[in-house]
């Protein structure tokens, strides 16, 4: 009676569909998971909504951010003193003073950060700007790269 009897009941074309149901429900757990081990606010909706832009896809976010950071390199930092005004502009992570000749890196949003304390924020899988926690890429560009990596799973899973 037991698994080896209920094997013959599953055909090698149900394989896939099986590797996909069990990637989603790996999926779905995990994201539970992040949303109760993230500190939630006073209203857990939205806490949830909060958390859905950087989540969200997943797997989609990871490739924008690589096509943004292979894109983007650093570059030496020159100030542009404005009239009338002595204050150098500052890295909002680590709060330091932008010199010129520091290793810079600019998001879509035109703010200015160290290339190694941007890199570490994007690395703890922040998909948005530390200063005005714009999207660093726009929800479109997500869609698309989300409907191409379904369409390879799906060609992928066909194979087998």
């Amino acid at each position: 009676m037991g698994l080896s009897n209920h094997l013959h009941d599953v055909s090698g074309d149900s394989l896939p569909l099986l590797l996909l149901a069990a990637a989603a429900s790996s999926i779905a757990y995990l994201r539970s998971l992040l949303l109760r081990l993230l500190p939630l606010s006073s209203s857990p909706v939205d806490a949830e909504h909060d958390i859905e832009p950087s989540v969200g896809s997943g797997l989609a976010g990871l490739v924008v951010l690589a096509d943004h950071l292979a894109s983007n390199r650093p570059f030496p930092f020159l100030s542009c003193p404005s009239e009338g005004e002595d204050r150098r502009p500052e890295c909002a992570v680590c709060l330091c003073g932008l010199a010129d000749g520091d290793r810079v890196r600019r998001l879509p949003c035109r703010h200015v950060f160290h290339g190694e304390c941007l890199d570490g924020w994007l690395r703890q899988l922040n998909l948005s700007c530390p200063l005005c926690r714009s999207q660093l890429a726009a929800p479109e560009l997500r869609a698309v790269v989300d409907r191409r990596i379904g369409a390879e799973l799906v060609s992928w899973l066909s194979h087998y």
